[in-house]
């Protein structure tokens, strides 16, 4: 089998796949896309000269370019929280470990495989046919 060099669906590495964390549907784009690293860059992760400054450099490049729509997210007296860039903020400055699951999942290079590529892998390798 060879190595597949367009293995992964440029949509949803750019566009985000939806995966369920923590009872929420969260629509994660892949780490490492255009729209993450430009954000990161407008946000000053790399010049913050705090920790403070950059973990809020962080999670609005998150808000902005990685997490980008979500479902069943509810405020303490179980309001559905509509999203937006600045409502993803506040989620993710409350809930580092919600960040840690989103970041997990925005790595995670099988969520973003083209389909056809995807069952390959699942498919049984031919046996030889001697006979």
């Amino acid at each position: 089998m060879a190595f597949n060099a367009q293995q992964f669906d440029q949509d949803k590495v750019n566009n985000g796949a939806w995966r369920e964390i923590m009872g929420g549907q969260f629509l994660i784009a892949r780490a490492g896309n255009e729209r993450y690293l430009e954000a990161q860059e407008r946000n000053g992760k790399r010049k913050a000269t705090s920790a403070a400054e950059r973990q809020r450099a962080l999670y609005q490049s998150i808000a902005e370019g990685i997490l980008l729509d979500w479902r069943d997210v509810v405020d303490k007296d179980g309001k559905p929280i509509a999203y937006s860039v600045a409502a993803a903020v506040e989620v993710l400055s409350e809930n580092p470990d919600l960040v840690s699951a989103i970041l997990a999942e925005a790595n995670d290079s099988e969520a973003y495989r083209r389909e056809d590529i995807a069952e390959q892998a699942k498919k049984p390798p031919k046996g030889s046919s001697t006979g």
